[in-house]
């Protein structure tokens, strides 16, 4: 071939011509690499390879798929397929090999140049590596079992001491964690025992009017009655069966028809109302016994309503009326588990019976169920409560008006002579409503003997024996002092005691000027004095009965100087000076402004 004739360009190669194996591929020589490129370019190159052979004639590409970086023409010089390292090579060298860096070829991948970080270990060392250490262990177990030891001498001396100091609460103490769990949700024991440190929760005082002990008395001998009888149905049979009976409405009938019950069958029909469990019998028992009013009267005297009582659970306490009863601070509730369903329905037929009872027994049952109000159970209880309230309304309406005033002056003395502390008095005073005129009377009597400490005022009206000046004198004595010696449940009681008997303050009904601001300075005073005991009462520290006292003191406090006045309470300016109001512009002003609101009236265009 002649100089003169430009050499062939190199045609462009498959990609997968790179990834021959090194060990098949063989430098050619010069000679033998100068005698090829002598032949023209008339048909395609043979292949190097069989991959490549394979891939180069069938996937034909087109130019834009072509790797420009590596098949321009001209930028593989002093290159060729051959010279490329194999791909399991190249897949191999992930992991640097301990060769020396200069028996790499020149053109291999370097090696990378982070290296890991670390203390150097030496693989000739070898360091055991134990995951628990043995004298620590052997100290954990030494330091278990000083405590176990240490509680089990605690639990020991505990159960010793139990029966002669009453433990605290439990109840209080989970009711008082789950609402800091609530609030927090972390540490609830450790806000429990600062309370319990910076004020240790002692058990009030308590009056109990049943036995703690209680037991369902047997149930009474059924009455015998002749044969052929049809008040059979109750009596023959099971429980199940009269409960049968009594939803069929068989004996509803008989004693529509009849009038009234075999004397024996309402005796043994009251005893069974006490011990009774199906609410269905007690509902139609008091329904058959409300149908007999004759033999209520006749039969329901004051030493009947004693006995079930009595058979209800009540103590021996009740027997004896006018003097001190004895009160115990009890370390648990000691009515747990009751059921006072017997309790409700006895209160259900008292008052559904109520204007049949005779007058002494309806001021009986409405003595008793006076004394029984003092007891806590009926304000933990809100069904029992209610039923309470409704009899106690029905008995209070059956005394006749001339015995109201001798009867609210008897309930008076004998709930003053059985019980001294404050607290319990305050419980019948909470549990009596004021939505019936003669309850309301009979709480404010029973309050302003309890806040004198003179049960003979009971037997008055309350508009005749209570005025503001006296009870703001009454918050002068000692017993409204605060020192440190003072009884905060007991400061609380007679707060609530005091608002009883203040109710709306007796305001005058003259109607005049004069009076009206009278009453509405003595209200402001009694306020003043309640403020100054609520800056007494320090309830820092978690003190929980101190910060009771307080609210309640406050609270009486805001409804004096909201709601007992007769007006609201007049903003004072900086400038004014107490006592030298000037009032003399008042009339012509309110004149004035009157004019002023007053409507325009339209004038009327006559026709044109």
């Amino acid at each position: 071939m002649s100089g003169s004739q430009k050499p062939t360009p190199k045609p462009n190669k498959s990609i997968l011509s790179y990834f021959q194996p090194a060990s098949s591929q063989q430098t050619p020589s010069p000679q033998r690499s100068s005698r090829l490129s002598s032949f023209q370019d008339f048909s395609p190159p043979a292949p190097s390879s069989p991959l490549s052979y394979k891939a180069t004639p069938i996937r034909k590409k087109p130019p834009p798929q072509e790797i420009r970086a590596s098949d321009d023409e001209g930028s593989d010089d002093g290159f060729s397929d051959d010279s490329l390292e194999d791909l399991s090579a190249l897949i191999g060298r992930g992991r640097p090999s301990a060769a020396p860096l200069g028996n790499q070829p020149s053109f291999s991948t370097p090696r990378a140049k982070r290296t890991a970080t670390g203390p150097y270990v030496s693989p000739l060392t070898i360091i055991p590596k134990h995951r628990f250490d043995i004298k620590a262990l052997a100290k954990d177990a030494r330091r278990d079992n000083a405590i176990s030891a240490s509680s089990l001498k605690a639990k020991a001396s505990a159960d010793v001491s139990e029966a002669a100091s009453p433990r605290r609460r439990e109840n209080f103490d989970s009711a008082f964690t789950d609402i800091v769990k609530e609030k927090s949700g972390q540490d609830a024991h450790r806000v429990l025992r600062a309370v319990q440190r910076a004020e240790p929760i002692q058990s009030q005082t308590r009056y109990c009017f049943f036995n703690s002990d209680y037991r369902a008395p047997p149930s009474s001998p059924v009455p015998k009655l002749p044969k052929g009888s049809p008040w059979n149905l109750l009596t023959q049979g099971n429980s199940a069966a009269r409960e049968r009976n009594l939803t069929s409405g068989m004996p509803q009938t008989i004693l529509a028809k009849n009038g009234g019950l075999p004397d024996a069958l309402f005796e043994w029909m009251l005893d069974e109302l006490c011990i009774q469990k199906s609410s269905l019998v007690r509902r139609e028992y008091c329904n058959m016994i409300h149908s007999c009013p004759d033999q209520v009267e006749r039969l329901l005297t004051l030493e009947r309503l004693e006995e079930l009582f009595l058979r209800l659970g009540a103590t021996d306490d009740i027997k004896f009326w006018g003097h001190e009863i004895a009160v115990s601070k009890p370390s648990q509730e000691p009515y747990q588990d009751h059921d006072w369903s017997n309790l409700e329905a006895i209160f259900v037929l008292l008052g559904m019976i109520s204007d049949h009872l005779s007058a002494a027994s309806a001021i009986y049952a409405a003595r008793t169920l006076l004394r029984l109000s003092m007891d806590k159970v009926l304000i933990y209880n809100t069904d029992l409560l209610m039923a309470y309230e409704e009899a106690i309304e029905s008995l209070a309406n059956a005394i006749p008006s001339s015995s109201w005033d001798s009867f609210c002056g008897d309930a008076c003395s004998n709930l003053h002579a059985i019980i001294k502390t404050q607290h319990i008095r305050a419980n019948a005073l909470q549990c009596l409503s004021i939505r019936d005129v003669r309850t309301h009377d009979l709480r404010r009597r029973l309050a302003i003997s309890f806040l004198f400490d003179d049960p003979s005022l009971g037997r008055h009206h309350p508009e005749a024996v209570f005025t503001v000046k006296k009870a703001i004198d009454r918050l002068n004595e000692d017993d409204f002092s605060i020192t440190s010696q003072t009884d905060f449940a007991e400061l609380k009681a007679m707060i609530t005691t005091l608002d009883i008997a203040v109710d709306d303050g007796s305001p005058p009904e003259s109607g005049s000027p004069e009076d009206e601001d009278a009453f509405n300075q003595d209200i402001d005073q009694l306020a003043a004095k309640l403020r100054d005991i609520w800056r007494k009462i320090n309830d820092a520290g978690m003190k929980i009965t101190r910060t009771e006292a307080k609210s309640v003191v406050e609270w009486v406090q805001q409804r004096l100087s909201n709601t007992v006045r007769t007006r609201k309470k007049a903003k004072k300016s900086i400038f004014d000076l107490p006592g030298h109001e000037d009032r003399s512009n008042l009339p012509k002003q309110q004149e004035y402004m009157a004019k002023f609101f007053q409507k325009i009236p339209k004038r009327q265009t006559g026709s044109e």
